[in-house]
């Protein structure tokens, strides 16, 4: 069973990768049959092809994640981080607009935006991430400047 601080490296490694833009790396952090959602409540997804269509999608929006201190539970299993993602409006901006997240900015083209969220992941006994929740809402998006 992974221990606390294998919880909470997974969690930062999970952001560090996003960064870097390494979506294989990624998704060696991650079993086969993921299940995941983000945002908690626009539909569960499950499998390597549809995380690494999410990933490529953040990635081609030049998605930044700044991790916050993480948390694990004393259950060997979940830990969660709270994360600030930051990015351009475009590619995905105009699906969160149309399931009612988030207003058209002016400039699509040029806007960016900010995501708060907290980062929940589920880790086998093995290592590999199986469940991985973003919970976030509309007032946890905003435009930037």
């Amino acid at each position: 069973m992974p221990d606390e601080a294998t919880l909470k490296a997974l969690a930062l490694e999970h952001c560090r990768r996003v960064n870097a833009a390494d979506v294989e790396g990624l998704l060696k952090l991650y079993a086969l049959n993921v299940r995941f959602e983000d945002p908690v409540g626009a539909g569960e997804r499950i499998g390597h092809g549809a995380l690494r269509s999410h990933i490529a999608g953040a990635i081609a929006a030049g998605v930044q994640d700044e991790p916050g201190v993480p948390v694990a539970a004393p259950d060997s299993r979940h830990a969660a981080v709270p994360v600030t993602a930051r990015m351009s409006y475009l590619p995905n901006g105009p699906v969160l607009v149309r399931h009612g997240l988030l207003t058209p900015p002016a400039e699509p083209r040029t806007a960016r935006m900010e995501v708060r969220c907290v980062l929940v992941i589920g880790v086998r006994p093995d290592g590999l991430i199986d469940d991985m929740r973003a919970y976030w809402g509309p007032t946890d998006v905003r435009y930037l400047a």
